[in-house]
């Protein structure tokens, strides 16, 4: 009678297991389709802390004039490029391994004969492309920063919303943002510098600093470096006069 009791029960937890946990639907599809839904999923890394992908910072193609300002180089071409990181690496995997230990937190290199690795390479190298996309991309990060002009409030909005907003959220209230972490604009930031400690000139440079360096050149964090190439300084300048440090 116990054994029969047992047996009804294992029966009914399977039932109850198979009900919870459906069958994984098996989809067919390229390695260059692969390679597409690993360059915007977050969980790529295999960490629960991190929520960036690569589509996060990284345009397939040249951005438009007033489209979104993203710190990443354009991908377009990038499997044919001589170098990466402003001629600082020449390998396009050691690259991508950049990426993924500084910017999404994975503590595991990926290697060449990864699926995932070769999927990525494939949606990559499939990117329509042409000459001007296949040449190495400027990458300026002044190790030294100076201050910017002063700016213009309005066109800092632009700013903001093209270049800040997705990650930080709306100004003032971080409404929006990607990550709890990531610091409410400016408030947090100017509270986490208090006048009496810094002066106004030094409040305006941390945030010229954070942005240019993100987690480089020993400021830490997760966010990656805005270039002069993908924004200027007149830009940084009309992004501070729009957070209120003119």
């Amino acid at each position: 009678m116990g054994r029969m009791s047992f047996l009804f029960g294992a029966s009914l937890l399977a039932g109850l297991v198979c009900a919870c946990e459906p069958e994984p639907e098996i989809v067919e599809g390229s390695a260059e389709d692969h390679g597409e839904a690993l360059f915007s999923d977050p969980t790529i890394t295999g960490t629960t802390a991190n929520a960036f992908s690569c589509a996060t910072c990284h345009p397939t193609s040249k951005p438009a004039a007033e489209g979104p300002i993203l710190p990443g180089a354009p991908l377009a071409g990038v499997t044919r490029r001589a170098s990466y990181w402003g001629g600082m690496e020449v390998e396009l995997l050691r690259s991508m391994n950049h990426c993924l230990y500084y910017f999404m937190l994975s503590s595991k290199a990926w290697a060449a004969e990864e699926e995932r690795a070769q999927a990525l390479f494939a949606y990559l190298d499939a990117l329509p492309a042409g000459p001007e996309d296949e040449k190495e991309w400027p990458f300026t990060v002044p190790v030294q920063v100076t201050q910017v002009p002063a700016g213009d409030a309005t066109k800092g909005a632009s700013v903001y919303s093209r270049a800040c907003e997705s990650c930080h959220g709306e100004v003032k209230t971080g409404a929006g943002r990607l990550v709890a972490r990531a610091p409410v604009l400016p408030d947090q930031t100017l509270a986490e510098h208090p006048l009496g400690a810094y002066t106004e000139e030094q409040r305006r440079l941390v945030f010229v600093q954070k942005t240019r360096h993100g987690g480089f050149l020993g400021y830490g964090g997760q966010m990656p470096p805005f270039s002069l190439e993908v924004l200027s300084d007149e830009q940084m300048g009309d992004l501070l006069a729009f957070l209120g440090l003119p």
